[in-house]
């Protein structure tokens, strides 16, 4: 996701590096965004009720700001003369002067981030603008005062003590609202987009996952297999895999799309640090898509065709001081989907419970303060498989959290690796023993002490069931993101129960 954020790698970002988040970076200049994206961004609805289905997602918008503007006094608005004819809502006749001078008020359905839902209220008489930002979900409000210029608007934002809380810099373009928030000390920054409605409909229930979705392609390559999946999560940042059988490589990807379906990704080497290709391609019509590897001074052409997609379940509440939003897929299982609902929920529970330890006032230092994310990050899927990892973070929190999936979709039950292994099989240990002898053999282990200690410290507790062989996985870390090793299957194979539900696999 790419915010200028003090939340410690709370999404993932749009940049076409493997992990892009970032811990508590002042923000330098806001750009403000000059084309308008087709989707209609609403409030949430519980995850039970899935998003309809997106072609694409949305491009991602650049979080640098101007410089801070110096702090401002709201003027005390003083009404005085009759509405005209075409405003009705005395809210925003109050914020002006003269309300007989308003020329208009639009109302404006949208989200922060691509995740929480506000609503938006504006009226102008030609000079200023003003009007209020909500919440949808907790119905938390804040005036905006500020002035429009040739489409430009530029509102500060107070609190209901007329506080100065931050700053929406940006473009009214026709319909849509194209944006950057900016808090009051400039360390965080949120991308608004909000799309006119009519009045009535300002407070229409949505999703936050609406436009989000995880797709599977299938395809040939050197008369052999290849599998590409993709997953667009906030603001058009894209997770995913693409499995070769002629390279006998499985390729982690990162990267973006833009609203017109139009895609940019980099492949990895296997272990996720070492550029294999840049790949290029287009989801206008999803069904197909026609791939352009190029790396090494190789090039391919790949054809992939839609084999799955699935609609993304989301969880999300903001409010003055806190926000929380949860990604993750849903499946065609049941089963599979109660487990990772149970999971997900579980994490939304305990942001609450921290959120209500903490107790932070609504001062303008605690805008937005308490910020948590959860996104998944689908790492093999075939018609009878679904495994990868669920990723928590948080910004009160150096550590993070994280689970594994890994889903038997016909029986709709968890993998474990007692599932996998003998009796006599201690594979914690052998895994342990596994990690410490090829832990240095990755790039970063012999330049960084820091990455050095980490290692040895938080280990790789997590596991993912891979093509080529069993993953293992670090928590996520907001500097070297997650770091993975893969043991082969001929590898483990001799400690394997013959009626292990990996065979395919194991030869």
């Amino acid at each position: 996701m790419n915010r200028l954020s003090a939340r410690p790698q709370t999404r993932p970002n749009c940049s076409l590096t493997m992990h892009k988040h970032y811990l508590f970076l002042p923000v330098l200049a806001l750009i403000v965004a000059g084309l308008c994206l087709p989707g209609l961004a609403l409030a949430q609805q519980p995850a039970s009720k899935p998003a309809t289905k997106p072609a694409t997602g949305q491009p991602p918008a650049a979080k640098p700001a101007p410089a801070k503007p110096a702090p401002a006094t709201p003027a005390t608005p003083a009404p005085g003369g009759a509405l005209p004819p075409n405003v009705s809502d005395t809210a925003i006749a109050r914020l002006f002067e003269k309300p007989s001078d308003i020329k208009w008020v639009r109302y404006f359905s949208g989200r922060l981030d691509d995740v929480s839902g506000v609503t938006i209220s504006l009226g102008s008489d030609g000079a200023k603008c003003r009007g209020y930002l909500s919440y949808a979900q907790s119905r938390a409000r804040f005036r905006l005062d500020g002035a429009m210029s040739n489409d430009k608007i530029q509102l500060t934002e107070y609190d209901t003590r007329n506080q100065r809380t931050g700053l929406i810099t940006g473009k009214l373009n026709g319909k849509r609202i194209e944006a950057d928030w900016l808090s009051r000390d400039s360390t965080l920054g949120l991308n608004l987009q909000a799309e006119e409605v009519a009045v009535g409909q300002v407070l229409a229930a949505g999703h936050c996952g609406d436009n989000k979705w995880a797709n599977r392609y299938i395809g040939r390559y050197n008369n052999a297999r290849a599998d590409f999946v993709l997953s667009r999560l906030h603001n058009g940042a894209l997770y995913g895999y693409l499995w070769i059988e002629a390279d006998g490589k499985t390729y982690p990807l990162r990267g973006n799309i833009d609203d017109d379906g139009n895609y940019e990704i980099n492949a990895r080497q296997p272990g996720g640090e070492i550029p294999a290709a840049i790949i290029k391609g287009s989801l206008k019509v999803p069904q197909t898509t026609d791939m352009q590897w190029v790396g090494s001074g190789e090039r391919r052409s790949l054809k992939f065709t839609l084999r799955d997609n699935l609609l993304i379940g989301c969880y999300e509440s903001a409010d003055y001081t806190t926000s929380y939003d949860a990604l993750y897929p849903r499946t065609r299982c049941d089963a599979c989907n109660a487990a990772l609902d149970k999971k997900v929920q579980d994490w939304v529970t305990r942001c609450k419970s921290a959120f209500a330890a903490q107790k932070r006032d609504a001062t303008p230092p605690n805008r937005n303060a308490l910020r948590a994310s959860a996104w998944a990050d689908v790492v093999f899927w075939t018609d009878d498989l679904f495994c990868g990892y669920l990723i928590f973070t948080n910004s009160w929190d150096e550590r993070t959290e994280g689970l594994s999936f890994n889903f038997n979709l016909k029986t709709g039950k968890e993998i474990l690796l007692e599932d996998l292994f003998i009796k006599s099989f201690n594979f914690k240990k052998w895994m342990d023993d596994y990690s410490r002898k090829e832990s240095p053999k990755m790039a970063k282990f012999a330049a960084d002490p820091q990455f050095r200690e980490w290692l040895a410290k938080d280990g790789f507790p997590l596991f993912a069931i891979r093509r080529e062989g069993l993953e293992m996985s670090t928590l996520f870390h907001p500097v070297y993101g997650q770091q993975r090793l893969l043991v082969p299957y001929t590898v483990l194979k001799p400690y394997m129960r013959k009626d292990n539900p990996l065979a395919e696999f194991v030869r």
